[in-house]
């Protein structure tokens, strides 16, 4: 069974680690911080040798593992991913994250979840389970990550930061992007080696950064997102940390092969373009699916009636996140002409109520087994995707907003005025 994953430039953090939400670690414009944040000068001097060891790199091999510890609202995740990166001071870099997987602890397995890099052409990413990838031109040299794109700069910071610090050009600047404050804290021990510490606060997280003495190069990133579990609505959180330790090999050169890459056979281009847009102004697809209760429900059956299909699946971190929202207009819209589903991809039944009675859902939830449904509104199978339907049948909207109220509440309050 192919899963749909959240996809396009959006793929992120949350995604390997169900249930903090879409931006765990996303610097926001729309979250601003302290133009100058609180720093004391210890700190500075600190950041000062972290700014100095990442620009002074040639060449570099970056690779590590990451761990996540939730515990939110009852429901717990412990995941797990490796990440392997290549730097050159040209610009050229390299990260696959694998997300390890696999009943039996002992025998862990991993399976290939993305893959992104600069060729010196382009800038390219590469979902292999799909076989789809997504193409940019790319900038020359160290560049600020925003130029390389909101979506790929929070993918190099949120899959692999002590790359995203390398090719930053400003490590130092990058780390401070968008804090309230920066203070020394306790030293950290990692196998027998003492290790300075510090915490940055931000908006959405809190991060502690541990630098290695001798390379002043981020030994471990630790990222408390309890801050961003509770801007989504958490009530009880009891642990909310992403742990990434970063291992480093250095080389005088890496062969610009090793930065090679270029659509294997059959892959498809995705479209960088808002999920569904095709669609709007156009009758929705038509649709067959079955309700918990084993009711069927149908595009036909619900015209005359603006409806909202919201697309989701249990393991599927911004899904997790964005459905209490989703469930919230629901309630708010519910007995005003708008009809509302939850559409869960391709998990059975028994894993579906589960996760219904845990989270306490009350948005009806419909099952579409074979995704094609999904695939309908989004050839690319990206989730979340929310879509809301006109009483005429056309699509209003189509789009990976996660089920965001601000953005969902006047575009349906819109549709029922037509």
């Amino acid at each position: 069974m192919t899963r749909r994953r959240k996809a396009a430039l959006g793929f992120c953090l949350a995604v390997l680690l169900a249930g903090v939400g879409a931006v765990a670690l996303r610097r926001s414009a729309a979250q601003s911080a302290a133009t100058h944040p609180s720093v004391s000068p210890e700190v500075r001097a600190l950041l000062e040798q972290v700014r100095q060891a990442y620009a002074s790199l040639v060449s570099l091999s970056i690779s590590g593992t990451f761990q996540g510890h939730l515990d939110i609202d009852g429901i717990q995740r412990n995941n797990s991913a490796q990440f392997a990166g290549l730097y050159s001071s040209a610009g050229l870099f390299r990260n696959e994250t694998r997300e390890t997987t696999g009943a039996d602890p002992a025998s862990p397995q991993s399976t290939s979840d993305a893959l992104l890099g600069n060729n010196g052409t382009n800038i390219y990413l590469f979902f292999p389970e799909r076989n789809r990838y997504q193409m940019i031109d790319a900038p020359k040299g160290k560049v600020n990550l925003e130029t390389l794109g909101e979506d790929v700069a929070d993918i190099l910071r949120n899959q692999n930061l002590a790359l995203a610090l390398a090719l930053s050009g400003d490590a130092e600047s990058e780390l401070l992007q968008d804090a309230t404050s920066a203070v020394r804290v306790d030293d950290v021990t990692i196998d027998g080696q003492t290790y300075p510490a510090i915490l940055i606060l931000h908006p959405l997280f809190d991060q502690t950064l541990v630098i290695d003495p001798q390379t002043h190069l981020l030994r471990r990133m630790t990222a408390d997102v309890s801050k961003n579990a509770r801007m989504k609505g958490a009530k009880e959180i009891k642990s909310a940390l992403l742990t990434a330790d970063y291992v480093y090999s250095a080389a005088a050169t890496l062969p610009a092969a090793q930065f090679a890459w270029s659509p294997p056979p059959g892959a498809q281009e995705m479209i960088p373009a808002d999920a569904g847009s095709d669609l709007e102004g156009k009758p929705a697809p038509p649709f067959s699916l079955t309700d918990m209760d084993g009711h069927q429900v149908t595009n036909q059956t619900l015209k005359g009636s603006v409806y909202v299909l919201d697309f989701w699946a249990t393991w599927c971190g911004p899904c997790v996140a964005s459905l209490p929202h989703v469930d919230a207009l629901y309630k708010d819209f519910n007995g005003k002409g708008v009809k509302f589903f939850a559409v869960n991809e391709q998990e059975d039944k028994p894993t579906i109520q589960k996760f219904v009675s845990d989270t306490k859902l009350s948005i009806p939830v419909l099952m579409d087994s074979d995704a094609k449904v999904g695939a309908a509104f989004d050839p690319d199978g990206m989730i979340p995707l929310t879509a809301v339907v006109g009483k005429d049948g056309k699509v209003i909207k189509a789009a990976h907003m996660g089920g965001v109220e601000d953005q969902l509440r006047p575009i349906i309050t819109e549709a029922l005025k037509r």
